[in-house]
């Protein structure tokens, strides 16, 4: 469920694509530097998002640095790093180790498996790293597995382990943000995990895959992602950001909704011909 939660780039100055970017770029030295380069091709946005909105809160110092990379070996990129960039890149390989088995479970996709065996003993280093919070998102993963092997048409009840996952990723180190962290994680899980079933409707039927939104008599499901996100946005108010808090809400007002409008889009050109 990797992808959702990215800046709509189009709506972004030049400055802060740089910014953005270099989040990005930290996030994918940090994989390098703590697990290898092969770990770098599980990065993605997400947690790119992770590493500027903890920031943002806890005004974290960073490193700020310019460098050429393997990828991008002519020019040289900007990169951020601090500590919240060091611990997204171990939430990284959790999520990436369970995405990869995920989906070796659900279409036996063998890469997929292979890909889980590559990353098996830095997850378990992780695990050792953060023994609870990896118990816990083991659990949320597995009680999620249960709803959906017994096909659970309430989609609020799968909703709610994804968003229970996503709280736990979302709180760095127990503090007077803890509350305010779990329960932005949670509805932003939520929110996630409604878009991602949204999305893949069609497919899942044609496949007879779970998905809990089979029975809804309506295929229009913004009002139902608005209540969601609109929840999200509220708990992200209570938090005291102030640090990039243009590009923060770049993601959270526009930057969610790209693969969704991106998808709306498909469908207009198809009705068409």
């Amino acid at each position: 469920m990797f992808g959702y939660v990215i800046a709509n780039i189009e709506k972004l100055t030049d400055e802060e694509k740089q910014h953005y970017r270099a989040f990005y770029c930290g996030l994918c030295r940090s994989l390098k530097e703590q697990h290898g380069t092969l770990s770098r091709l599980t990065l993605n946005y997400d947690m790119t998002f992770l590493v500027l909105f903890l920031s943002a809160l806890y005004k974290t110092d960073s490193k700020v640095e310019t460098e050429r990379c393997i990828l991008h070996p002519f020019k040289p990129r900007q990169y951020i790093q601090n500590e919240i960039t060091d611990y997204a890149a171990d939430m990284n390989i959790v999520l990436a180790y369970y995405n990869c088995l995920d989906d070796w479970t659900d279409d036996r996709k063998r890469l997929s498996l292979m890909a889980a065996k590559l990353l098996e003993q830095e997850f378990k280093r992780v695990v050792l790293k953060y023994p609870n919070k990896c118990s816990a998102i083991s659990d949320s993963l597995n009680e999620l597995s249960r709803i959906e092997k017994a096909g659970e048409l309430n989609p609020d009840l799968p909703a709610n382990c994804f968003g229970k996952l996503m709280s736990e990723v979302f709180i760095w180190r127990e503090d007077e943000y803890t509350e305010n962290l779990q329960a932005f994680g949670r509805t932003l899980g939520r929110f996630i995990y409604i878009m991602d079933a949204c999305l893949d409707l069609k497919a899942d039927i044609k496949h007879e895959r779970y998905n809990p939104l089979v029975t809804l008599s309506s295929e229009n499901f913004k009002p139902i992602l608005n209540l969601l996100m609109a929840d999200c946005t509220e708990k992200y108010k209570q938090l005291p950001i102030d640090r990039d808090q243009s590009l923060i809400d770049n993601i959270l007002y526009s930057g969610v909704w790209t693969r969704h409008e991106a998808e709306n889009k498909k469908k207009r050109r198809g009705n068409k011909q």
